[in-house]
């Protein structure tokens, strides 16, 4: 587990994207996916982001320091179906796209995944735009407890198989019945590891 979470600080536009940290993990993914409920497992601090039920919560860039700020987790705004105006919508998708051109801190995403679901075309975007940009990524299918254990490999390989890549690179999570934390801090460990 991650020691310890200290929120640091939001960002509500492009021109607040100035200050850049050594690490940054970002974590993104469509509205409701659950993106603040992991940073919020990993930490073990269930206010340290803010979850809401309904979609768009995080409508800011929130930068939460890890473990006396040996690295930056960057919680994005959701993309998808939030019930906001498209104006909002282009503002988000403005302000996640200059983060992830112009943080020099940037070493790594976290895209997640609702396992439920096959990605859609928006997530074949972020995906493409990271492959693009050469930006390494790890997928993460959350809401695993919503599916029993033999329904969760055959979600695991559907998304592996949509998205062209195997099946050991689908992790798994969920915040509620403790699954996939260990192997998530793992791959943090690495990625952080590789960068010091």
């Amino acid at each position: 587990m991650l020691k310890k979470g200290v929120f640091l600080k939001s960002v509500g536009d492009v021109a607040g994207l100035t200050e850049n940290y050594p690490i940054e993990i970002a974590v993104v993914g469509k509205s409701n996916v659950g993106k603040s409920s992991l940073i919020n497992y990993l930490c073990r601090n269930n206010k340290l982001a803010k979850v809401g039920k309904e979609p768009g919560k995080t409508r800011l860039i929130n930068y939460f320091g890890i473990d006396g700020n040996r690295f930056v987790l960057v919680d994005l705004p959701g993309y998808g179906f939030a019930r906001v105006s498209d104006a909002e919508k282009k503002k988000w998708g403005r302000l996640i796209e200059t983060y992830l051109q112009r943080s020099i801190g940037l070493k790594h995403v976290f895209v997640l995944l609702d396992v439920r679901r096959d990605p859609d075309v928006e997530d074949k975007q972020m995906l493409d735009y990271l492959y693009y940009y050469r930006i390494p990524f790890t997928l993460v299918a959350t809401k695993c407890d919503k599916v029993s254990r033999a329904e969760l490999t055959k979600r695991r390989q559907a998304i592996a198989s949509c998205v062209g890549v195997g099946v050991d690179n689908v992790f798994t999570c969920s915040s509620y019945s403790d699954i996939g934390s260990k192997e998530l801090c793992d791959r943090i460990d690495l990625i952080v590891g590789a960068e010091e």
